[in-house]
């Protein structure tokens, strides 16, 4: 009887000794993968500061006299100043191109000419696993690539796309520091997107005349401009700029058309007048959205131009 518990208890302790070993080969390969995946995480941080720096430094290189070799020179040197050898930045050779409506548009390999205004990096980095190593030799593979671009210089006049009706603003009678309500949908609304370049109205490019101003010559008293009819979300672009933190505030001094009545499938509104407005807040969706704007000034005049064309950083 003794031989025989002995002989189970003996068993049982095996038993748990394999578990032990088993769990424990488990439990540090997970830590060992949380450690290179952190540093992986640190890697591709500090890769992508290295692009940014890049590209930023080498569209400053763009010119009418531009070649290649020197927009690749920039490139490497502030990548190889932020750690990053050349072969990582050459892998993927820097391009230039050109940056139109949101996206960049590469030119053929090793050109750069007076066409060009937006340089991208790109950064390969391959990590080699540490404790990883215990399920599998494959390194880790990182990527990074920056696009930085020149904002052209603009002329004209600058608003917010964003137009009024006339007949709206002479049903209210707002003054100088009372409360308008805007309110209905693109189609049902006192209220409307302009369009100026055929797909301003659309998504992020409207989001950032928004945010930023739309400035072109045809913005004047008098003149027709084109209905927006894009798929921008009135009530994600306001929540932008309602949430725009930083001077200046995209929701002060908002230079507005006051425009013909929009109605349904007009092609054109007439500018009438404009309006500076501070956006107060807004609620609701779809035909039940409204904002609210307190009136600045009821004979306002566009804001003018940029001054000048400045770097602007796309990841």
């Amino acid at each position: 009887m003794r031989t025989q518990a002995s002989c189970g208890a003996s068993r049982e302790r095996g038993f748990v000794m394999l578990l032990f070993l088993f769990l424990a080969v488990v439990l540090l390969t997970s830590v060992g993968l949380a450690v290179d995946l952190s540093r992986a995480a640190l890697e591709q941080e500090r890769i992508q500061i290295a692009a940014d720096a890049a590209s930023l430094a080498a569209v400053t290189a763009l010119s009418s006299h531009t070649d290649y070799s020197r927009v690749s020179d920039i490139a490497t040197s502030i990548a190889s100043a932020n750690s990053v050898s050349s072969d990582e930045v050459n892998a993927t050779p820097p391009r230039c191109g050109t940056w139109a409506h949101g996206a960049f548009t590469p030119q053929s390999n090793s050109m750069c000419d007076g066409t060009s205004t937006a340089v991208e990096v790109t950064i390969r980095r391959s990590l080699p696993l540490s404790f990883g190593r215990i399920i599998s030799n494959r390194d880790f593979h990182l990527m990074a690539r920056s696009v930085s671009h020149k904002t052209p210089s603009v002329s004209g006049q600058c608003i917010r796309p964003f137009g009024i009706e006339q007949s709206y603003l002479s049903l209210r009678q707002p003054s100088v520091g009372s409360t308008l309500v805007v309110q209905g949908d693109q189609n049902s609304g006192n209220w409307g997107k302009l369009d100026l370049y055929g797909n301003s109205s659309s998504g992020q490019a409207y989001t950032g005349y928004m945010l930023n101003n739309l400035c072109d010559d045809s913005i004047a008293i008098g003149r027709a401009v084109s209905v927006g009819t894009g798929n921008a979300d009135i009530r994600q672009v306001f929540t932008t700029i309602l949430n725009d933190s930083g001077p200046p505030y995209a929701a002060e001094n908002m230079v507005l058309a006051v425009t013909s009545d929009f109605g349904k499938g007009n092609g054109t509104v007439n500018i009438l007048s404009f309006v500076r407005a501070d956006l107060l807040s807004q609620e609701g969706s779809g035909s039940k959205w409204s904002a609210i704007f307190r009136i600045v000034d009821l004979a306002a005049q566009p804001d003018p131009p940029p001054r000048s064309s400045q770097r602007q950083l796309m990841q």
